[in-house]
Formats: structure tokens, C-alpha cells, sequence
């Protein structure tokens, strides 16, 4: 077992942290045999112990600084469920350049879960780990992933052409960031918004 500090962040509805073991169980159950893998390089755990696994090996070797990544179960505050997947790569250990992705059980879409969880952890990568452009990369044709991106004030980029190999196929790939001016600008409207209400 790590003897590092388990990570939390924590959003209205969300903590975002390391899973116990009844939480994977309750994650693995949730998506297996459902279609997010379709919208993933990754083709998904082959049973209940892949996932029990990962965090074993992720949890033992935790992020002792920001140019490692760091990887978050989405807990629903409500239920204690494990609802989703959230991450920050820095690339080639720089952590002024980061690659954020997502995943969320089918039966949590559509209640802005990826929205809230993302937001913190976009906020997380500016203010705290100095982060200056954040990208995701969404297969064309994930318009709800692009959506939840967009949402936090990423923008379009670009398109990279036959760029992942997914079950024989080679796919188009968005690429959508957010640098820190425009957190920065975005962060300053959310301010002057809320002094306007009050």
C-alpha cells in the first residue's frame, strides 16, 4: 500500500480521489459490456481484477511531483459511487504542457458530471501546477466529449489525420486546448459575474 498522500479534489457534486476497493467493483460493473470503449484507445478491462490491478500499481506509484501525471476516480458526494475517470499527463514530463482525459460510466451521462469533474481539474493544472496549455484529444465524431471540452472554454485546434489505430481502423483525431490566458480571461469573467450579482 502507498504511503503517499491520497490526492482530493472536491467539486460540488464530485470528490475527486483514489477508489477503495468496493468502488471498483461498483466502476467495473457499471461499464462493463456498455460502448464508452468505442470513444477510448484503450478497449477496456478483460474482468474485475484489471481494474483492481491498475490502481494497485498507480496508487504505488503516485505523482511525487507535477511533471508526473496524476490519475482520479470521480466519486458522486451522494451515493459513494465510482462514476468516472479524470487525468492530467504532463508531456515529456514538462508540466507546462498537459494532456487532460476523461471517462464516465454510461450511466452517469448527461448529468454534467465530466463538466464539473474537468473544471476542477483544469483549475487544479493552472493555479496550482503551473500549467500553460492544457489539450485533449478526441476521436471525430465524439461530439459529447468535444462538448464537455468546449464547455470549459477549450478550443478547436485542429484535426490529426489517421492518428490512433482503434480495432483495425485508423481514426481522425480533434485536438482542443485551453492555455492559460484564456483560463485566466474565463477566470476573470466567473469573478466579475459573480460581483455583478451580488
Amino acid at each position: 500500500m502507498s504511503t503517499h498522500k491520497t490526492p482530493l479534489i472536491e467539486t460540488d457534486r464530485l470528490v475527486l480521489t483514489w477508489p477503495t476497493p468496493e468502488q471498483i467493483d461498483g466502476y467495473y460493473d457499471s461499464i462493463v459490456g456498455t460502448n464508452i470503449f468505442d470513444t477510448l484507445v484503450w478497449d477496456g478491462p478483460a474482468n474485475a481484477k484489471d481494474v483492481h490491478d491498475w490502481w494497485k500499481q498507480l496508487v504505488s506509484h503516485s505523482p511525487l511531483d507535477f511533471s508526473q501525471s496524476i490519475e482520479l476516480a470521480a466519486i458522486e458526494r451522494a451515493s459513494g459511487r465510482y462514476v468516472g475517470g479524470v487525468t492530467l499527463r504532463p508531456v515529456d514530463n514538462d508540466p507546462n504542457i498537459i494532456d487532460i482525459g476523461f471517462v464516465f460510466a454510461v450511466d452517469s451521462h448527461g448529468k454534467g458530471y465530466a463538466t464539473e469533474a474537468l473544471g476542477a481539474l483544469v483549475d487544479e493544472a493552472f493555479s496550482t501546477r503551473g500549467a500553460e496549455r492544457i489539450f485533449g484529444e478526441v476521436f471525430v465524431g465524439n461530439d459529447g466529449s468535444r462538448r464537455v471540452l468546449e464547455k470549459l472554454g477549450f478550443v478547436h485546434e485542429g484535426t490529426h489525420r489517421r492518428s490512433v489505430c482503434k480495432r483495425q481502423e485508423w481514426l481522425d483525431v480533434w485536438v482542443i486546448a485551453i492555455t492559460r490566458p484564456d483560463w485566466e480571461r474565463r477566470q476573470a469573467e466567473r469573478s466579475e459575474g459573480t460581483s455583478v450579482q451580488k
